[in-house]
């Protein structure tokens, strides 16, 4: 008998406890999922899907109301309508940058081949050849569509391909964009609103109510039973969700590392201290994450408040770190910038909770002025700081 037969679990399905998970249903998007049924509505009646833009920020279930409503479209086009010929094709756009990217992989998911070395016009007659060799409804999930910029072709292209004669009569192609930057669709050109924005749907962050909801109808698939969750577990993730960034994946991942904490001290039920614990310790890792990708300057400021956290000298009021930041830019041969734009590099790190800034005032004739110091072990600060190559033979302590 292996080790592993002894284990004790809460779980039953922890993929269900997953970003990779998509449910049967999203009751708390039943608007929203009206919208994107109003836009692929034409297509049961023969005329093609309408091009669609689905944005807000991320966790918001956006991806899952695509996957979910395609799916629909699908069983409907397979058991219930004689005219509705229907091909989808998902595309992350994660890492792409150009149209051109983003056509290479549309093309690669229909062939199977890659298009390096070629125009941006060989490569989108290239992906209309093969739209017309599938034929019927042809609907592009763009995910993550922001990343592509200023480049934006491909969303004008695709939804003006039958007009401009680019694909055979039969063929009617359409996009859905996903993006979860809000503002991003404000920049792109006037000819590329005109042909996506046949409808926009803003998906705004959940509540907690709805966090709970979402929570409970996963927990009953992931755990062995609802009696291991404490009275406080699911009300208290969707909270801490809620008043963060009204996220639906946050919140699973807050249930999902209590469920693990409890599971790895052999606890048969996940209570409050575990969400509380999970909490800490989700955003411990999003902070030093967003440490080890901050700029040059950026990790020039954090040293230099590091260094005086190490010295019991914080917290410490601009001008002082200041001081010690021009040192340490000398040291690594950076530029050193002027002390108005290293505070506002501060005050980026405050806004990302890696630095906590406070406001201390003089009176009437000293005024105000602020004060940083971390919000990590200073420890943790230098362990980061080591693994970049700039700072490695760095000594921090004053």
């Amino acid at each position: 008998m292996t080790e592993y037969a002894d284990i004790a679990t809460i779980f039953q399905d922890d993929e269900v406890l997953t970003e990779s998970w998509t449910p049967d249903d999203l009751p708390e998007r039943d608007e929203e999922i009206e919208q994107l049924r109003s836009a692929f509505a034409p297509a049961t009646r023969g005329a093609g899907a309408d091009s669609v833009f689905l944005y807000g920020k991320a966790g918001q279930g956006k991806t899952a109301t695509a996957r979910v409503e395609l799916d629909e479209l699908h069983d409907h086009a397979e058991n219930e309508s004689d005219i509705l010929d229907l091909s989808s094709f998902f595309i992350s756009c994660e890492g792409l940058t150009t149209s051109f990217q983003v056509v290479d992989q549309i093309v690669y998911q229909l062939c199977g081949t890659h298009m390096n070395g070629m125009s941006i016009g060989v490569a989108f007659d290239r992906m209309y050849e093969e739209f017309n060799k599938i034929g019927g409804t042809i609907i592009l999930v763009l995910d993550e569509i922001d990343n592509i910029g200023s480049d934006d072709d491909i969303l004008y292209s695709v939804p003006r391909a039958r007009s401009k004669n680019y694909v055979d009569d039969d063929v009617y192609p359409s996009v859905v964009g996903i993006s979860n930057n809000l503002k991003w669709h404000s920049s792109l050109s006037p000819k590329v609103k005109d042909s996506l924005y046949d409808q926009s749907v803003h998906f705004a962050p959940y509540d907690a109510n709805q966090l709970g909801s979402i929570l409970r109808r996963r927990a009953e698939k992931a755990f062995v039973n609802m009696d291991v969750l404490g009275d406080d577990a699911i009300p208290l993730a969707s909270a801490f969700a809620a008043q963060d960034k009204g996220s639906a994946r946050q919140a699973i991942n807050f249930l999902r590392k209590a469920a693990k904490l409890a599971s790895e001290n052999d606890e048969e039920t996940v209570l409050e201290k575990h969400v509380r614990k999970a909490e800490d310790l989700i955003e411990k890792q999003r902070v030093e994450e967003g440490m080890s990708s901050l700029t040059t300057q950026g990790h020039l400021a954090l040293a230099a408040t590091t260094s005086l956290e190490l010295a019991e000298k914080t917290p410490a009021r601009t001008k002082d770190i200041y001081t010690v930041y021009k040192k340490l830019a000398r040291r690594i041969e950076s530029e050193v910038i002027t002390m108005r734009r290293m505070r506002d590099h501060l005050n980026d790190l405050d806004m990302q909770g890696i630095l906590i800034k406070t406001v201390s005032n003089t009176g009437p004739r000293g005024g105000k002025y602020f004060k940083f110091e971390l919000s990590v072990e200073a420890e943790t600060a230098t362990d980061i700081l080591s693994d970049i190559t700039r700072f490695q033979d760095i000594d921090l302590r004053l």
